[in-house]
């Protein structure tokens, strides 16, 4: 039972983040990607500021827990906000999503380094299909003034992702109020994204908030939601379970994509095909059959 709840959970996520993947979108049509990041995250902490008043959640003691979760969401959402949003402003959000859908792969390896778990052939089989996926999406003459370099934005935004799922795997098991926990490591994420905006984008950031403020908000408020669906999915499912369910957003950003975006990116065959590939070997990575 507790299995499929946590199912319906990464599941919810992976369709949160999706959702929040493209209207982040439009607003960089007309923001720079780290103030985004910064209006984005401070309308998740608007959020979960409400829900914390309005549910009375309660935090543990202090200790090693809050500690894990801020850590966590330093990583992601902070890094990988500012990583992933450049990502998508560099090369499209049709592009980017998939190879951020990597981040599974990634925490299969971090899980097995510092959780001992064991591999098998058809896990590694899934290694294999996401280094196709990514490939295919790369392939072929670059559309749209990108650099395949600026690939390497999504995949931080993977890295960071994936380190970040430990953090949160280890920390949130201390929260009996998944909200509590959830709002220490978007609280983190802000003030690291914050921190960063203000020192090196401070002249940016009056005239990024009155064109684009709308979509950040938006989007901000879905991730928020996505984050507490994530991190309910940790609390109850194993990493090496959740994360390529949540990672299967691609698949709903390319059909959102399709459906809002055509007229803002080129998508070709090579880009469907290729998240396909990526968040299938992602999900059977991690898969068991016994």
């Amino acid at each position: 039972m507790l299995i499929d709840v946590a199912l319906l959970f990464a599941l919810g996520a992976s369709l949160a983040y999706a959702f929040a993947d493209v209207t982040a979108r439009f607003g960089l049509h007309r923001a720079d990607p780290v103030v985004g990041a910064m209006m984005a995250l401070t309308a998740s902490v608007a959020l979960f500021t409400l829900a914390i008043a309005a549910s009375g959640a309660e935090f543990p003691a202090f200790g090693a827990h809050y500690l894990w979760m801020a850590a966590g969401g330093a990583f992601n959402p902070g890094l990988f906000f500012v990583l992933f949003f450049i990502g998508i402003s560099r090369i499209g959000v049709s592009r980017a999503a998939p190879i951020k859908g990597s981040s599974a792969i990634f925490a299969a390896l971090l899980a097995m380094v510092f959780l001992g778990e064991d591999p098998a052939w058809y896990n590694l089989a899934g290694i294999l299909l996401v280094v196709v996926g990514i490939a295919v999406i790369s392939s072929g003459a670059a559309q749209g003034h990108w650099r395949r370099a600026d690939m390497l934005w999504p995949l931080g935004a993977a890295v960071a992702g994936a380190i970040a799922a430990l953090c949160w795997r280890t920390g949130i098991q201390a929260f009996p109020d998944t909200v509590a926990g959830t709002a220490v490591a978007i609280f983190a994420a802000l003030v690291v994204v914050a921190a960063y905006t203000l020192a090196v984008r401070r002249d940016r950031i009056w005239d990024n908030v009155q064109v684009s403020w709308k979509f950040f908000i938006v989007a901000g408020a879905i991730e928020g939601a996505g984050k507490f669906l994530y991190a309910s999915a940790l609390q109850l499912g194993e990493i090496y379970r959740m994360l390529p369910l949540i990672q299967t957003s691609p698949l709903f950003v390319v059909l959102l994509s399709l459906v809002v975006l055509r007229q803002a990116e080129r998508i070709t065959w090579r880009v469907p095909a290729g998240a396909v590939l990526t968040v299938g070997g992602a999900i059977l990575v991690n898969v068991r059959f016994v």
